[in-house]
């Protein structure tokens, strides 16, 4: 399970910024908190199941994701992926001229098999400038240690993938751990649809995405893979409205982007609430109706269908979100750009608010900042006299 995860210097984000999914001692009458967190055994920790990041278009809501997306694959590829020389394919914010030329810093907290990690890396495209990974026993009071320190490893690879290339049992845990986190932005619809086809030759996986696709009624009644072309199946009817059988349809040309993209992240879905494992998804609800995204986010704010403890982090633009009663206010995150570009996140939960306030209305409104600022578009229209 994820604790939280920091990042500084890359991309829009210049100052350091946390996104932690640790549950604050906050009371909401409009969400179970049985639903939407979890204990930690052994410490005294809560864990939130989701976590939704909005804000206005280029306010950095995506650099957060892409930020975990470069943890994730550069820990994952970096040994075996980069040769000697190669440059590291990092990011650093580049409107301040310090920041320019500094290395980016991430940090990752963690719960693997009754540990709580810290592993972070401070690189630069030339090469890594630190490394580091703590461990301490999930109990209370348990003393932090240092696992390793960074040494005799070329320079644009990092010590923890070596060494799970080594098979050293920690790293490769890790390793495996994080590749069961699925990381989706926004230019992995085709990587997204492969793999949802891809999934089909199994039986019963395909049986439960098409129930899936039934769960959102999207007129689906079946769905096919022949020589590699996907067909969805729909009832046929005659004109008295007798049902008369069925026809189908070339999936990518017939079905609409939404049912495509919903088809899509069906396997993802479906895996991380089996597994209880961890689902990062950038603009979440493009494309999807508001009442959709809402029924999947609360599949992972469920105790029924979420078992596991699977954890959703989203971005989305929809503010239905807001009004919907599946989050608390520690579980809404907001991004904003200051007036040098600079990303700043921040919760909700830093906000006083009162229990029964209507967070979209006050959203909208500009009270937790976070939204675009409109200039006179009129002046843009307006013809020259």
């Amino acid at each position: 399970m994820i604790i939280q995860f920091s990042v500084e210097n890359f991309r829009s984000i210049m100052e350091p910024a946390t996104l932690s999914l640790v549950a604050s001692p906050l009371k909401d009458a409009r969400v179970a908190a049985e639903d939407v967190m979890f204990d930690i055994e052994g410490m005294d920790v809560s864990l939130l199941k989701s976590a939704v990041i909005l804000g206005a278009n280029a306010s950095g809501k995506s650099n957060v994701i892409k930020a975990l997306d470069f943890f994730k694959s550069y820990i994952i590829d970096s040994f075996k992926n980069l040769q000697a020389g190669e440059e590291i394919g990092v990011e650093a914010f580049k409107l301040n001229t310090d920041s320019a030329k500094a290395p980016s810093s991430f940090e990752m907290i963690f719960i693997l098999d009754g540990y709580q990690y810290r592993y972070g890396m401070d690189v630069s495209r030339e090469s890594v400038h630190g490394e580091w990974l703590y461990r301490k026993a999930c109990r209370k009071r348990a003393k932090e240690v240092e696992l390793f320190y960074r040494e005799m490893i070329r320079n644009n690879a990092l010590l923890l993938s070596a060494a799970a290339q080594f098979n050293d049992p920690t790293a490769v845990q890790i390793i495996n751990w994080l590749a069961e986190t699925t990381i989706l932005t926004c230019s992995d619809e085709e990587r997204m649809w492969n793999m949802a086809v891809n999934h089909l030759d199994d039986v019963e996986m395909r049986s439960r995405i098409v129930e899936f696709s039934k769960f959102a009624d999207l007129g689906i009644e079946d769905i096919e893979k022949s020589d590699n072309h996907i067909l969805s199946r729909h009832l046929q009817y005659d004109t008295n409205g007798a049902e008369k059988g069925e026809t189908s349809f070339p999936f990518l040309s017939m079905e609409s982007e939404g049912t495509i993209k919903y088809f899509s992240m069906a396997y993802p879905i479906i895996k991380a609430l089996d597994n209880g494992s961890r689902l990062v998804i950038d603009e979440f609800d493009s494309k999807l109706h508001p009442v959709l995204t809402n029924r999947i986010i609360s599949l992972f704010n469920s105790r029924e269908t979420n078992p596991r403890n699977a954890q959703l982090i989203l971005t989305a633009h929809d503010t239905n979100i807001l009004s919907s009663g599946l989050f608390r206010r520690d579980q809404i995150w907001f991004t904003q750009k200051d007036r040098f570009g600079a990303t700043s996140l921040y919760s909700l939960s830093d906000y006083k608010v009162r229990s029964d306030a209507p967070f979209e209305k006050d959203y909208l409104s500009g009270k937790y900042g976070a939204t675009p600022i409109i200039g006179n578009l009129e002046s843009v229209l307006r013809r020259a006299e």
